[in-house]
């Protein structure tokens, strides 16, 4: 083998948790491959162009962060060498909510600060404030909590987890539950808990279902400490974390994809790209779903049993469907002040879950108005906006080829067409450019399965907390590590910075106990 194809670790997927991963790496003088499919890096943190826009592919809100450079991103950002590379612009408000609650219509816009926040819903659900400042105070200590945890050695013992869960008891007293579960049991009014719950989008799982903690964790942060996205979009945000590794002497190969991963003695040995170039390594931190991984790039026979278990226990999260909509019209023109409005036909989670199974019950959306934040993300006198909506089965596998484009043209008409009715905004006559994109497009893009965004789906049982807690039992092959939505931290663009750190931290934790073996 030649010299070049040996790499202490090799990072496949060069996607949020992919890129932070091989940066971690690359900073800690390891030699790193990380491979990619596409001509760039981001994934689904990535912009494309048609006509004079640039539209962002999937980014809404960077949550729990604020320009003054405060919040988890930029400590990672720090970590990875790169917070002052980039330039950012600030959400001015957290959400607005637009659904029928027991035929009355409830259309909200909720502000940033605690306490604005908990006004604004005791104007419109009178006696909630009480409630929501007692829900709002476990979230704080749910937050030291979590911050504990992290803090926690690799493999924790059962005192030090004892430990947390004494100094934090509400913590652990709601963390087994969902949100709809907590939320009903401190009596929290109907018409607040249907505002609160909106923000279950974020999630991809119905609040019967979605774990208090993880929820009521990323709201606390988003309306206490606000949201930023970058101002030269996510995809300036990826070309400096890959511009990083490369300067810390790592290597990026793109347009080249992975077909076989190769064990030895149960450990990986090397990767085999489609070309049929071999690089070789000890280590391997994967983006690709274990889904994939177990099923096409090892061989059936290297499969641990467990691994297939856990796997196949497991459902996957939403599937994404966007249109990308160019105005030629500013946002002042067409009455648009909202930057994210969530926008239901009916209040309940669950149906509106089980709506997004197929395609013609679906009429549940975001609607994302870049101009907001960042006034200058389009030519003046011109809006972005971006409707954008999920599918929480395979429904969009069921569409014929040939129907399949007119399919297309029909889900911009259905998303338009609710946006205009329940916000009274007239979009479609200033309409310039125009881009759909369903799950179909996000599998050929990204190759997840199915188009999945939101990785494994964060039900209850395989949420934030129960897979913290089991995350070094689920290394199932020494030294192949998981990361993304795949991995611990879940779904979304911090999660996902978060959990490739992480993954490489353990990596290296790996190297260390080597040498402490070898001695």
């Amino acid at each position: 083998m030649s010299d070049r194809k040996n790499y202490d670790v090799i990072v496949i997927g060069a996607g949020c948790s992919g890129l932070s991963a091989a940066a971690t790496l690359s900073r800690a003088e390891k030699k790193v491959l990380l491979i990619e499919r596409q001509n760039t890096p981001g994934g689904f943190l990535g912009s494309f162009v048609r006509g004079r826009f640039e539209f962002e592919t999937s980014l809404n809100s960077l949550y729990g962060n604020s320009i003054d450079e405060t919040g988890e991103l930029f400590e990672i950002l720090k970590e990875i060498g790169i917070s002052q590379k980039i330039s950012w612009s600030k959400i001015p408000a957290s959400y607005r909510v637009i659904t029928n609650f027991n035929d009355e219509k409830i259309d909200i816009t909720l502000p940033f600060g605690l306490e604005n926040f908990i006004e604004e819903i005791e104007s419109v659900s009178p006696g909630s404030k009480k409630i929501l400042h007692k829900i709002f105070s476990i979230a704080e200590e749910t937050e030291y909590a979590l911050n504990a945890l992290c803090n926690l050695p690799a493999k924790p013992n059962r005192s030090e987890l004892n430990k947390i869960i004494k100094e934090y008891p509400n913590f652990a007293k709601t963390a087994p539950y969902s949100v709809g579960e907590v939320l009903c049991s401190l009596g929290l009014p109907d018409k607040a808990r249907c505002i609160l719950e909106a923000y279950w989008f974020k999630f991809g799982v119905d609040c019967s279902r979605l774990s208090f903690t993880q929820f009521i964790h990323t709201l606390y942060c988003y309306i206490t400490q606000g949201g930023i996205v970058p101002t030269q979009r996510s995809h300036s945000l990826a070309m400096a974390i890959a511009g990083e590794i490369e300067d810390n002497g790592g290597h990026i190969l793109y347009n080249n994809t992975v077909t076989r991963i190769k064990l030895k003695d149960g450990k990986p040995y090397s990767v085999i790209l489609k070309n049929g170039d071999t690089y070789y390594t000890n280590h391997i931190i994967n983006t690709i779903s274990p889904n994939v991984t177990y099923g096409k790039l090892l061989k059936e026979k290297d499969v641990p049993e467990s691994a297939a278990k856990r796997t196949n226990a497991r459902t996957f999260g939403v599937r994404t469907a966007r249109v990308y909509l160019g105005l030629n019209r500013s946002p002042e023109d067409l009455k648009i002040k909202d930057y994210e409005t969530f926008i239901t036909t009916v209040a309940d989670t669950s149906k509106q879950f089980r709506d997004m199974k197929s395609i013609d019950t679906n009429n549940n959306l975001t609607a994302v108005c870049l101009n907001i934040a960042n006034p200058n993300c389009s030519p003046a006198g011109t809006t972005i906006l971006c409707l954008e909506t999920f599918y929480t089965d395979n429904c969009w596998a069921d569409i014929p080829p040939e129907e399949y484009f007119n399919e297309k043209d029909l889900l911009a008409a259905r998303l338009i067409a609710a946006y205009e009715k329940e916000t009274g905004i007239t979009i479609y006559n200033a309409i310039e450019e125009i881009e759909v994109a369903t799950p179909v497009t996000f599998a050929r893009y990204t190759g997840t399965p199915q188009g999945v965004t939101y990785g494994y789906a964060g039900v209850e049982w395989d949420s934030l907390l129960p897979r913290f807690m089991t995350e070094e039992s689920e290394n199932d092959i020494e030294n192949l590590r998981f990361c993304g939505g795949w991995g611990t931290q879940l779904s979304g663009v911090i999660p996902s910075l978060a959990s490739g750190r992480n993954t490489a931290s353990a990596t290296l934790g790996d190297f260390v106990e080597e040498v402490q073996n070898e001695q």
